[in-house]
């Protein structure tokens, strides 16, 4: 009896086998043999350029007949051999790999919907995605397509076509907001040049930093510590409005975008001990040369914004009006000494 029952199993497992080869061969028949193939009724799914690997070569990589007849109206005869991403890791292991070690993660890759963003069977773009970026990116990220379109000023490198996948990475990161690198890198990598646009140059910032003596501490922190990297209302696409030329009136609002780290003690106190290192005794120098209704001297007529050969960021020349003002700056242990187009040397000691 039980020898029988083996005998029985067993003929039922070859016999399954062969059922499900006859299925699968009967479904991949081509016409030649006078069946149809896959393709033959689902054109739909293969009518785009570029076909995903497993559906140029076998659907049951992914597709798994469940043994009901098909076709058949309204009955289903294949199930996935997984769902969500398990079916998509099932090949691209060395990707869930990746994503698995990586701190960050794009919100649909971590809830498994790579579907969200690829088309499973064919595409017209060689990753298989419904549209490039930044159109497919819009989906999602409807705010920063309004800003885009809206702002005065805007980041060409976010609104050009692949712009987004230029800084983030659409799958992980080991950087905050999937950035493909650290957000200082990222951003010389495309500053390590002039760059002219708009009528307008902006300077080789890599060079000017790598050439720096002193850098700006804000650095440290990244460039969007100051600058919006998709688009602002503000030029230089800073974060907050900052006095455009060399004069404007000294109000404490003039200046919040430097107040995002210095103490505002630094242009409000007419004396001091403590809000800064630039006073003559107690009269604060700073005061003395913000602090005004109309004409205060802004930030920029003596600090380099980025990086400078000198202490304090204090650069050789500055920008005034069409001039390229010298800035005659010595520093002492006990304060220092300056004399510029504005003044003959003045100096001062703490």
């Amino acid at each position: 009896m039980k020898t029988s029952r083996k005998k029985l199993s067993k003929n039922l497992n070859i016999g399954l086998l062969l059922c499900l080869f006859f299925v699968q061969a009967t479904i991949f028949a081509q016409n030649v043999s006078g069946e149809k193939s896959c393709v033959d009724c689902h054109k739909r799914t293969v009518k785009k350029d570029i076909l995903h690997g497993p559906v140029a070569s076998d659907c049951t990589v992914c597709h798994v007949p469940n043994g009901k007849q098909h076709p058949i109206e309204d009955e289903e005869g294949f199930t996935l051999l997984e769902e969500g991403a398990k079916l998509c890791f099932s090949c691209h292991e060395e990707e869930q790999k990746t994503i698995s070690n990586n701190k960050y993660v794009h919100k649909p890759v971590a809830r498994g919907e790579c579907s969200e963003c690829h088309e499973v069977h064919s595409s017209n773009d060689s990753k298989l995605i419904f549209s490039n970026s930044p159109d497919l990116c819009y989906f999602c990220h409807d705010k920063i397509e309004t800003a885009i379109s809206k702002s005065a000023f805007t980041h060409s490198v976010a609104s050009e076509e692949g712009g987004c996948i230029t800084c983030h990475s659409p799958h992980s990161s080991s950087e905050k907001k999937i950035l493909v690198a650290k957000e200082k890198t990222l951003c010389l990598d495309c500053h390590d040049k002039t760059i002219e646009k708009d009528g307008r140059k902006i300077t080789n910032i890599n060079k000017l930093i790598a050439e720096s003596k002193v850098q700006h501490p804000a650095l440290d922190d990244g460039c969007s510590v100051c600058h919006n990297p998709h688009a602002s209302e503000n030029k230089f696409l800073l974060n907050i409005a900052y006095p455009t030329g060399n004069y404007a009136p000294g109000t404490e609002e003039n200046y919040d975008l430097c107040f995002g780290c210095h103490d505002t003690d630094l242009l409000l106190l007419e004396t001091t001990k403590y809000a800064t290192q630039f006073r003559d005794g107690e009269r604060n120098l700073h005061y003395l040369h913000v602090n005004k209704k109309q004409k205060g001297r802004t930030c920029v007529n003596c600090h380099s914004v980025h990086g400078s050969s000198r202490e304090h960021l204090i650069p050789e020349t500055v920008k005034f009006g069409g001039w390229n003002m010298p800035l005659k700056f010595k520093p002492f242990d006990d304060g220092g000494s300056c004399a510029s187009g504005c003044h003959k040397e003045e100096r001062y000691t703490r």
